[in-house]
Protein backbone atom coordinates (compact mmCIF):
# COMPACT_ATOMS: atom_id res chain seq x y z
CA UNK A 1 0.00 0.00 0.00
CA UNK A 2 1.14 3.33 -1.07
CA UNK A 3 2.37 5.57 2.45
CA UNK A 4 1.31 4.91 5.78
CA UNK A 5 -1.06 3.96 7.65
CA UNK A 6 -2.13 7.12 9.62
CA UNK A 7 -5.55 8.94 9.15
CA UNK A 8 -4.70 12.29 8.16
CA UNK A 9 -7.94 14.03 6.83
CA UNK A 10 -11.49 13.64 5.34
CA UNK A 11 -12.24 13.16 2.13
CA UNK A 12 -13.94 16.79 0.43
CA UNK A 13 -14.47 15.78 -2.88
CA UNK A 14 -18.15 17.48 -3.22
CA UNK A 15 -21.04 15.82 -5.09
CA UNK A 16 -20.53 15.22 -8.78
CA UNK A 17 -22.19 17.45 -10.92
CA UNK A 18 -22.22 15.44 -14.15
CA UNK A 19 -26.12 14.48 -15.06
CA UNK A 20 -27.09 10.82 -14.56
CA UNK A 21 -28.26 9.37 -18.21
CA UNK A 22 -31.50 8.28 -18.35
CA UNK A 23 -32.92 4.99 -19.05
CA UNK A 24 -32.51 3.86 -22.81
CA UNK A 25 -35.81 2.39 -23.98
CA UNK A 26 -35.73 -1.74 -24.79
CA UNK A 27 -36.65 -4.37 -22.59
CA UNK A 28 -33.01 -5.16 -22.38
CA UNK A 29 -31.90 -1.83 -20.86
CA UNK A 30 -30.27 -1.54 -17.61
CA UNK A 31 -31.58 0.88 -14.43
CA UNK A 32 -30.40 4.35 -14.68
CA UNK A 33 -26.54 4.45 -12.74
CA UNK A 34 -26.92 6.51 -9.36
CA UNK A 35 -23.77 8.29 -8.92
CA UNK A 36 -21.63 7.06 -6.14
CA UNK A 37 -22.03 9.53 -3.18
CA UNK A 38 -17.87 10.94 -2.19
CA UNK A 39 -17.16 8.97 0.84
CA UNK A 40 -16.94 11.21 4.16
CA UNK A 41 -14.30 8.50 6.05
CA UNK A 42 -10.87 9.55 7.06
CA UNK A 43 -8.30 8.85 4.68
CA UNK A 44 -5.06 7.42 5.06
CA UNK A 45 -1.78 9.35 3.94
CA UNK A 46 -1.43 6.50 1.16
CA UNK A 47 -4.85 7.25 -0.02
CA UNK A 48 -4.71 10.77 0.30
CA UNK A 49 -1.32 10.45 -2.62
CA UNK A 50 -3.93 7.88 -4.26
CA UNK A 51 -6.52 10.14 -4.48
CA UNK A 52 -4.47 13.28 -5.45
CA UNK A 53 -2.29 11.86 -8.01
CA UNK A 54 -5.76 10.00 -9.60
CA UNK A 55 -7.57 13.11 -9.28
CA UNK A 56 -5.04 14.74 -11.47
CA UNK A 57 -4.96 12.90 -14.10
CA UNK A 58 -8.70 12.47 -14.56
CA UNK A 59 -9.26 16.06 -14.35
CA UNK A 60 -6.90 16.73 -17.05
CA UNK A 61 -8.66 14.23 -19.28
CA UNK A 62 -11.89 15.73 -18.36
CA UNK A 63 -10.53 19.52 -19.39
CA UNK A 64 -9.21 17.62 -22.38
CA UNK A 65 -12.73 17.06 -23.95
CA UNK A 66 -13.80 19.64 -25.95
CA UNK A 67 -10.42 19.97 -27.87
CA UNK A 68 -10.14 16.58 -28.61
CA UNK A 69 -13.63 14.52 -27.90
CA UNK A 70 -14.64 11.77 -25.60
CA UNK A 71 -14.00 8.99 -28.04
CA UNK A 72 -10.04 9.77 -27.83
CA UNK A 73 -10.62 10.69 -24.05
CA UNK A 74 -11.95 7.45 -23.25
CA UNK A 75 -8.99 5.72 -24.96
CA UNK A 76 -6.64 7.75 -23.31
CA UNK A 77 -8.62 6.96 -19.15
CA UNK A 78 -8.33 3.60 -20.09
CA UNK A 79 -4.96 3.27 -20.80
CA UNK A 80 -3.90 5.75 -18.24
CA UNK A 81 -5.96 4.08 -15.59
CA UNK A 82 -4.17 0.87 -16.78
CA UNK A 83 -0.99 2.36 -16.12
CA UNK A 84 -2.15 3.54 -12.93
CA UNK A 85 -3.14 0.28 -11.38
CA UNK A 86 0.60 -0.83 -12.16
CA UNK A 87 2.10 1.69 -10.53
CA UNK A 88 0.36 1.57 -7.33
CA UNK A 89 0.33 -2.68 -7.44
CA UNK A 90 -3.45 -4.18 -7.72
CA UNK A 91 -4.06 -4.37 -3.54
CA UNK A 92 -3.71 -0.43 -3.45
CA UNK A 93 -5.94 -0.20 -6.91
CA UNK A 94 -9.08 -2.38 -5.50
CA UNK A 95 -9.18 -0.98 -1.92
CA UNK A 96 -8.63 2.64 -2.96
CA UNK A 97 -8.18 3.54 -6.35
CA UNK A 98 -11.66 1.88 -7.34
CA UNK A 99 -13.59 3.51 -5.04
CA UNK A 100 -11.58 6.93 -5.53
CA UNK A 101 -12.10 6.97 -9.64
CA UNK A 102 -16.11 6.51 -9.21
CA UNK A 103 -15.85 9.45 -6.93
CA UNK A 104 -14.52 11.56 -9.93
CA UNK A 105 -17.06 13.56 -12.27
CA UNK A 106 -15.89 11.57 -15.55
CA UNK A 107 -17.06 8.32 -13.83
CA UNK A 108 -20.95 10.37 -14.99
CA UNK A 109 -19.52 10.60 -18.08
CA UNK A 110 -18.45 7.66 -19.14
CA UNK A 111 -21.47 6.09 -17.86
CA UNK A 112 -23.30 7.38 -20.82
CA UNK A 113 -21.63 4.74 -23.10
CA UNK A 114 -23.75 1.53 -23.14
CA UNK A 115 -21.20 -0.64 -22.25
CA UNK A 116 -19.69 0.95 -19.73
CA UNK A 117 -23.27 1.30 -18.05
CA UNK A 118 -24.62 -1.96 -18.47
CA UNK A 119 -21.69 -3.75 -17.07
CA UNK A 120 -21.67 -1.39 -14.34
CA UNK A 121 -25.22 -1.52 -13.27
CA UNK A 122 -25.71 -5.36 -13.76
CA UNK A 123 -29.47 -5.45 -14.93
CA UNK A 124 -29.75 -9.06 -14.76
CA UNK A 125 -27.96 -9.35 -11.49
CA UNK A 126 -24.30 -10.43 -12.48
CA UNK A 127 -21.78 -8.96 -13.94
CA UNK A 128 -20.58 -10.03 -18.03
CA UNK A 129 -24.25 -11.05 -18.75
CA UNK A 130 -25.60 -11.67 -21.86
CA UNK A 131 -27.34 -8.52 -22.66
CA UNK A 132 -22.75 -7.35 -22.52
CA UNK A 133 -21.70 -9.09 -24.44
CA UNK A 134 -24.27 -8.96 -26.69
CA UNK A 135 -23.11 -4.83 -26.91
CA UNK A 136 -19.40 -5.87 -27.02
CA UNK A 137 -20.76 -8.23 -30.59
CA UNK A 138 -22.90 -4.84 -31.67
CA UNK A 139 -25.22 -7.26 -31.98
CA UNK A 140 -28.74 -6.21 -34.04
CA UNK A 141 -30.45 -6.87 -30.49
CA UNK A 142 -29.01 -4.09 -29.37
CA UNK A 143 -28.38 -1.50 -32.08
CA UNK A 144 -31.55 0.70 -31.10
CA UNK A 145 -29.92 1.54 -27.57
CA UNK A 146 -26.91 2.38 -28.66
CA UNK A 147 -28.62 4.79 -30.97
CA UNK A 148 -30.63 5.99 -28.58
CA UNK A 149 -27.86 7.02 -26.21
CA UNK A 150 -26.82 10.38 -26.25
CA UNK A 151 -24.33 11.89 -28.27
CA UNK A 152 -21.48 12.04 -25.68
CA UNK A 153 -22.25 7.95 -25.00
CA UNK A 154 -21.83 7.06 -28.97
CA UNK A 155 -18.31 8.98 -28.98
CA UNK A 156 -17.36 6.92 -26.33
CA UNK A 157 -18.87 3.52 -27.63
CA UNK A 158 -16.91 4.38 -30.53
CA UNK A 159 -14.07 3.79 -28.35
CA UNK A 160 -14.71 0.92 -26.19
CA UNK A 161 -16.77 -1.33 -28.57
CA UNK A 162 -12.94 -1.51 -30.35
CA UNK A 163 -10.85 -1.99 -27.70
CA UNK A 164 -8.94 -5.42 -27.25
CA UNK A 165 -11.73 -6.48 -24.73
CA UNK A 166 -14.46 -6.32 -26.92
CA UNK A 167 -12.73 -7.03 -29.82
CA UNK A 168 -11.37 -10.70 -27.84
CA UNK A 169 -15.33 -11.36 -27.48
CA UNK A 170 -15.98 -11.06 -30.91
CA UNK A 171 -13.36 -12.97 -32.05
CA UNK A 172 -14.17 -16.03 -28.78
CA UNK A 173 -18.13 -16.29 -30.89
CA UNK A 174 -15.93 -16.73 -34.14
CA UNK A 175 -13.71 -19.50 -32.84
CA UNK A 176 -16.88 -21.29 -30.70
CA UNK A 177 -18.53 -21.38 -34.51
CA UNK A 178 -15.57 -22.71 -35.66
CA UNK A 179 -15.19 -25.29 -33.03
CA UNK A 180 -18.93 -26.84 -34.04
CA UNK A 181 -18.17 -26.66 -37.54
CA UNK A 182 -14.88 -28.65 -36.91
CA UNK A 183 -16.81 -31.13 -34.73
CA UNK A 184 -19.74 -31.64 -37.99
CA UNK A 185 -16.91 -32.27 -40.35
CA UNK A 186 -15.42 -34.94 -37.81
CA UNK A 187 -18.36 -36.92 -37.15
CA UNK A 188 -21.65 -36.09 -39.48
CA UNK A 189 -24.27 -35.64 -36.54
CA UNK A 190 -22.16 -34.13 -34.05
CA UNK A 191 -23.30 -33.46 -30.48
CA UNK A 192 -22.47 -30.31 -28.68
CA UNK A 193 -22.12 -29.46 -25.12
CA UNK A 194 -22.64 -25.52 -24.58
CA UNK A 195 -21.99 -24.48 -20.90
CA UNK A 196 -23.33 -21.18 -19.56
CA UNK A 197 -24.11 -20.23 -23.05
CA UNK A 198 -25.68 -16.68 -22.53
CA UNK A 199 -27.20 -15.91 -25.42
CA UNK A 200 -25.42 -18.22 -27.99
CA UNK A 201 -24.36 -15.90 -30.39
CA UNK A 202 -21.98 -18.24 -32.38
CA UNK A 203 -25.02 -20.42 -33.38
CA UNK A 204 -26.12 -17.46 -35.75
CA UNK A 205 -22.13 -17.74 -37.44
CA UNK A 206 -22.14 -21.83 -37.36
CA UNK A 207 -22.33 -22.88 -41.08
CA UNK A 208 -23.01 -26.04 -39.69
CA UNK A 209 -25.85 -25.64 -37.83
CA UNK A 210 -27.68 -24.18 -40.22
CA UNK A 211 -27.04 -26.82 -42.53
CA UNK A 212 -28.19 -29.46 -40.54
CA UNK A 213 -25.05 -31.11 -39.95
CA UNK A 214 -25.24 -30.38 -35.89
CA UNK A 215 -27.59 -33.52 -34.31
CA UNK A 216 -27.67 -32.25 -30.85
CA UNK A 217 -26.67 -28.96 -29.50
CA UNK A 218 -27.52 -28.30 -25.27
CA UNK A 219 -27.12 -24.85 -24.53
CA UNK A 220 -27.24 -24.21 -20.79
CA UNK A 221 -27.20 -21.39 -18.37
CA UNK A 222 -28.54 -21.02 -15.23
CA UNK A 223 -30.12 -17.52 -16.54
CA UNK A 224 -33.60 -18.62 -17.86
CA UNK A 225 -34.29 -14.76 -19.99
CA UNK A 226 -30.85 -16.34 -21.88
CA UNK A 227 -32.37 -19.13 -22.27
CA UNK A 228 -35.38 -17.98 -23.91
CA UNK A 229 -33.13 -16.50 -26.24
CA UNK A 230 -31.87 -19.45 -27.26
CA UNK A 231 -34.49 -21.47 -27.69
CA UNK A 232 -35.53 -18.71 -30.20
CA UNK A 233 -32.60 -20.28 -32.03
CA UNK A 234 -34.70 -24.24 -32.52
CA UNK A 235 -37.02 -22.48 -34.81
CA UNK A 236 -34.85 -19.96 -36.90
CA UNK A 237 -31.69 -21.65 -36.78
CA UNK A 238 -31.75 -25.70 -36.25
CA UNK A 239 -34.15 -27.64 -34.23
CA UNK A 240 -30.83 -29.35 -32.85
CA UNK A 241 -30.52 -26.54 -30.62
CA UNK A 242 -32.04 -27.59 -26.71
CA UNK A 243 -31.86 -24.92 -23.96
CA UNK A 244 -31.72 -26.20 -20.23
CA UNK A 245 -31.37 -24.92 -16.94
CA UNK A 246 -28.18 -25.81 -15.29
CA UNK A 247 -25.75 -24.27 -13.19
CA UNK A 248 -21.95 -25.21 -12.32
CA UNK A 249 -23.66 -27.16 -9.45
CA UNK A 250 -25.35 -29.18 -11.19
CA UNK A 251 -22.40 -30.39 -13.59
CA UNK A 252 -20.10 -30.91 -10.86
CA UNK A 253 -22.51 -33.23 -8.69
CA UNK A 254 -23.27 -35.08 -12.02
CA UNK A 255 -26.96 -35.90 -11.02
CA UNK A 256 -28.43 -35.06 -14.42
CA UNK A 257 -27.89 -37.58 -17.29
CA UNK A 258 -26.66 -35.40 -20.48
CA UNK A 259 -25.44 -38.10 -22.58
CA UNK A 260 -22.44 -37.81 -24.19
CA UNK A 261 -20.70 -34.94 -27.00
CA UNK A 262 -18.58 -35.15 -29.27
CA UNK A 263 -17.51 -31.46 -28.52
CA UNK A 264 -18.30 -29.55 -24.83
CA UNK A 265 -17.22 -25.81 -24.42
CA UNK A 266 -17.15 -23.09 -21.72
CA UNK A 267 -15.86 -20.08 -22.80
CA UNK A 268 -17.08 -16.94 -20.77
CA UNK A 269 -17.15 -19.04 -17.01
CA UNK A 270 -13.98 -19.70 -15.92
CA UNK A 271 -13.15 -16.15 -15.49
CA UNK A 272 -15.09 -16.21 -12.34
CA UNK A 273 -13.94 -20.01 -10.75
CA UNK A 274 -11.60 -20.43 -8.82
CA UNK A 275 -8.84 -22.89 -9.67
CA UNK A 276 -10.50 -26.14 -7.51
CA UNK A 277 -13.80 -25.44 -8.68
CA UNK A 278 -11.84 -25.24 -12.36
CA UNK A 279 -10.16 -27.92 -12.52
CA UNK A 280 -13.05 -29.83 -10.88
CA UNK A 281 -15.63 -28.89 -13.75
CA UNK A 282 -12.96 -29.53 -16.29
CA UNK A 283 -12.70 -33.05 -14.99
CA UNK A 284 -17.01 -33.85 -15.24
CA UNK A 285 -16.68 -31.99 -18.58
CA UNK A 286 -14.12 -34.03 -19.97
CA UNK A 287 -15.79 -37.31 -18.51
CA UNK A 288 -18.68 -36.23 -20.96
CA UNK A 289 -16.87 -36.53 -24.43
CA UNK A 290 -17.39 -38.97 -26.74
CA UNK A 291 -13.79 -40.76 -27.57
CA UNK A 292 -12.42 -38.61 -30.21
CA UNK A 293 -14.61 -35.83 -28.74
CA UNK A 294 -12.87 -32.33 -27.92
CA UNK A 295 -13.26 -30.35 -25.04
CA UNK A 296 -12.40 -26.66 -25.51
CA UNK A 297 -12.18 -24.32 -22.00
CA UNK A 298 -11.08 -20.45 -21.88
CA UNK A 299 -10.06 -17.83 -19.85
CA UNK A 300 -8.98 -13.97 -19.63
CA UNK A 301 -5.48 -13.50 -19.19
CA UNK A 302 -3.74 -11.15 -16.97
CA UNK A 303 -1.93 -8.00 -17.81
CA UNK A 304 -4.05 -6.13 -19.85
CA UNK A 305 -4.58 -2.70 -19.83
CA UNK A 306 -8.48 -2.48 -19.79
CA UNK A 307 -8.02 -4.46 -16.40
CA UNK A 308 -8.26 -1.10 -14.48
CA UNK A 309 -11.36 0.13 -16.45
CA UNK A 310 -13.34 -3.07 -16.15
CA UNK A 311 -12.92 -3.05 -12.75
CA UNK A 312 -13.27 1.13 -11.93
CA UNK A 313 -16.13 1.69 -14.96
CA UNK A 314 -17.79 -1.13 -15.65
CA UNK A 315 -17.75 -2.81 -12.18
CA UNK A 316 -16.42 -6.15 -13.52
CA UNK A 317 -13.78 -8.26 -11.96
CA UNK A 318 -12.26 -11.62 -13.60
CA UNK A 319 -10.38 -14.02 -12.22
CA UNK A 320 -7.11 -13.79 -14.79
CA UNK A 321 -5.00 -16.48 -15.47
CA UNK A 322 -1.82 -17.43 -17.27
CA UNK A 323 -1.04 -20.16 -20.02
CA UNK A 324 0.14 -22.13 -16.74
CA UNK A 325 -2.90 -21.58 -14.89
CA UNK A 326 -5.04 -22.33 -17.70
CA UNK A 327 -3.29 -25.50 -18.79
CA UNK A 328 -4.25 -26.47 -14.99
CA UNK A 329 -7.47 -26.68 -15.78
CA UNK A 330 -6.70 -30.15 -16.22
CA UNK A 331 -5.03 -31.01 -13.34
CA UNK A 332 -7.89 -34.03 -12.33
CA UNK A 333 -7.58 -35.43 -15.77
CA UNK A 334 -5.32 -38.50 -16.39
CA UNK A 335 -3.19 -38.21 -18.83
CA UNK A 336 -3.73 -41.69 -20.44
CA UNK A 337 -7.46 -40.13 -21.24
CA UNK A 338 -6.16 -37.20 -23.16
CA UNK A 339 -4.83 -38.08 -26.98
CA UNK A 340 -3.72 -34.79 -27.38
CA UNK A 341 -3.76 -31.09 -25.58
CA UNK A 342 -3.29 -27.26 -27.16
CA UNK A 343 -3.28 -24.38 -26.24
CA UNK A 344 -3.88 -20.89 -27.86
CA UNK A 345 -4.69 -17.43 -27.83
CA UNK A 346 -6.93 -15.27 -29.58
CA UNK A 347 -5.82 -12.74 -32.27
CA UNK A 348 -5.17 -10.19 -29.92
CA UNK A 349 -3.66 -12.81 -26.79
CA UNK A 350 -6.74 -11.52 -24.44
CA UNK A 351 -7.91 -14.80 -24.34
CA UNK A 352 -6.37 -18.03 -23.85
CA UNK A 353 -7.98 -21.57 -24.47
CA UNK A 354 -6.90 -25.12 -23.51
CA UNK A 355 -8.26 -27.58 -26.02
CA UNK A 356 -7.99 -31.69 -24.87
CA UNK A 357 -9.43 -34.47 -26.99
CA UNK A 358 -10.43 -37.64 -25.07
CA UNK A 359 -8.44 -41.05 -26.06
Amino acid sequence: MVGSSQPLLRSRTSRMSTPVPSVLPGSAAPPPVVLPIPSERVLTEGEIVIRNDLFTMLDGFAHDVGPRGHTAVARDVLHALGGFRSRIGEEAWLASGVPLAREHAIFGILQEDPITSHSFTRPRGYPGDAGLLDLMYGHEAVSARVASASEIGRAINAYTVNADMCESVRLRRGILAGAIDDAAARRPGASVLVVACGHLREAEVSVALREGRIGRLLATDQDENSLAVVAGYAKTISPAVEPMKLSVRDFISGKRALGTFDLVYAAGLYDYLDDRISARLTRKLFALLNPGGRAIVANFLGGRVETAYMEAYMNWSLIYRTREQIEGFAAEISEVDVASRRYFEDAVSCVGYLELERA
